[in-house]
C-alpha cells in the first residue's frame, strides 16, 4: 500500500465555504485505486467548514493550525511523514510547495508540486523560494499549458519536470440527471420567471473571479434585453460589496445571490448560459461542469480556458475586464435560441474527454513515475 499525503495551504479561501482545490480533492480521493493507494489530506491552516465537508465524505483530513510563515510547519510535516510512513507528498499552494519540498528533502520523500492557476500577483518572496528550491529533484503538474508556462517562467520549475494534467468532473452526477432523476427545481426556488433565460456564474466571491465586471456586463445586457435572470452562485468576502454594486446599478431585481450551493450539477442543468469573468485562472472545474450539463459558456480568455473552449462552437471567449465584450456575446446567445441550443449540444459532446477518472488515472501514473525515480536515486546514492 502506497501512502500519499495531499498538503494544501488551506481548504477555504476568504469567507468562501469551499474552494476549487478542496472540491477537486473531494472528487479525487475516493477514486484512487483503494488496493494500491492510501490517500489523506493535510491543511497547514486551521480547521474550517471545508474540513468538515471533507470529513463528512469520510476523507481522512488533518489541520496543522499554523499561520502562514510559521517555521514549526516544517517540523509538523516531518513528524507526520515519519509517523505515518508517507511515501509521497502531493503539494497544493505556495506554503505547501515551500515547506513540503524542504520536508521531502530532509526525509527523502518524493514530492509533486501541483499548480492550479497562473498567478499574476505571485509574491516576490515566493519567486525567490521557488528559484532556490528548483534545484531539488521533484515532479510537477500543471492544469493547463498556460499554467505550465507560468511554472517555468515565474516558478522556475524546469520544463522537463512538468506534466500537464487537465482537471475533470464526475460525469456520473450528470448521467443521473440525464437518465430521468429529477434535479432540484432551482428556477422555482429562486423565483425565476418561466420566460427568463438563466445565466449562471459559479465561484467564490473573490476579486480574482471578476464579479464586478460580470455585473457591469449584466447591466449592459439588461439595457437591451430584460427577459434574463443572472444567478451568482458562491460565497466569499465580496458578498456585501457586490450586492451594493447591484443596488447602485439598479439591477437587483434581475440578479440573484444564491450563496454556496452543494449541488452545482443540478443547478447548471437548469441554466442556459454559464459565464466566467475571471481575471486570472487555471481551468475552473465549473467550466467542465457546465459543459457536462449542456451549457454554452461565455468566458474571459485567461489561463487555460482557451485550451478547452472551442471559440464559436462550445462557447465564446472575450478579453478579461471587458464588460462590453462579455455583454455582446451574452446578448448574441440570449437573442438566438438556435445558436444557443447548437452551442450547448457541442459543449455536452465535447465534455466527455474531461471525465474525472481520466484525471485520476494520469495522477496515479505521475505517482508511479515519482516513486520509481526516487527509488532509482536512493539506489544510486547507497
Amino acid at each position: 500500500m502506497i501512502n500519499i499525503m495531499h498538503v494544501s495551504d488551506k481548504l477555504s479561501v476568504g469567507n468562501a465555504t469551499i474552494h476549487g482545490v478542496t472540491r477537486l480533492l473531494s472528487w479525487w480521493l475516493p477514486r484512487f485505486a483503494p488496493h494500491l493507494y492510501r490517500v489523506n489530506i493535510c491543511s497547514l491552516r486551521y480547521w474550517d467548514a471545508a474540513a468538515d465537508y471533507l470529513k463528512d465524505l469520510n476523507i481522512d483530513v488533518r489541520c496543522l493550525n499554523r499561520s502562514k510563515f510559521d517555521p514549526l510547519t516544517l517540523l509538523d510535516l516531518i513528524k507526520i511523514i515519519n509517523e505515518q510512513k508517507i511515501d509521497l507528498l502531493h503539494l497544493h499552494g505556495y506554503g505547501a510547495a515551500t515547506f513540503g519540498r524542504v520536508a521531502g528533502l530532509l526525509t527523502s520523500t518524493p514530492v509533486i508540486v501541483h499548480e492550479h492557476m497562473s498567478d499574476v500577483n505571485i509574491p516576490y518572496y515566493q519567486e525567490l523560494m521557488d528559484a532556490i528550491l528548483s534545484r531539488l529533484n521533484y515532479q510537477a503538474i500543471a492544469v493547463s499549458s498556460s499554467v505550465k508556462e507560468f511554472m517555468m517562467n515565474r516558478r522556475h520549475i524546469p520544463k522537463d519536470r512538468i506534466q500537464v494534467i487537465k482537471n475533470g468532473v464526475p460525469f456520473e452526477m450528470f448521467d443521473k440527471l440525464q437518465k430521468g432523476s429529477k434535479p432540484q427545481t432551482y428556477r422555482s426556488q429562486l423565483n425565476i420567471p418561466s420566460h427568463h433565460k438563466m445565466v449562471a456564474i459559479v465561484g467564490r466571491l473573490d476579486p480574482i473571479k471578476g464579479h464586478r465586471n460580470f455585473l457591469n456586463a449584466a447591466t449592459l445586457v439588461l439595457d437591451a434585453h430584460q427577459d434574463v435572470s443572472f444567478v451568482i452562485v458562491g460565497d466569499g468576502e465580496l458578498m456585501d460589496n457586490l450586492q451594493q454594486q447591484c443596488r447602485e446599478l439598479k439591477i437587483e431585481s434581475n440578479v440573484i445571490f444564491m450563496g454556496y450551493c452543494n449541488d452545482v450539477p443540478s443547478l447548471l442543468f437548469e441554466a442556459d448560459i454559464k459565464a466566467i469573468s475571471s481575471i486570472s485562472e487555471g481551468i475552473p472545474m465549473t467550466l467542465f461542469e457546465a459543459m457536462a450539463a449542456g451549457c454554452a459558456t461565455v468566458s474571459t480568455n485567461v489561463g487555460g480556458l482557451g485550451e478547452v473552449i472551442v471559440e464559436g462552437i462550445t462557447g465564446f471567449l472575450v478579453p478579461p475586464e471587458n464588460p462590453e465584450a462579455m455583454a455582446e456575446k451574452l446578448l448574441l446567445l440570449l437573442r438566438d435560441d438556435r445558436l444557443l441550443k447548437k452551442m450547448s449540444k457541442h459543449a455536452k459532446e465535447d465534455s466527455v474527454q474531461y471525465d474525472i477518472f481520466n484525471t485520476v488515472h494520469l495522477i496515479e501514473e505521475s505517482y508511479n513515475l515519482s516513486l520509481n525515480q526516487n527509488t532509482h536515486i536512493v539506489a544510486q546514492s547507497s
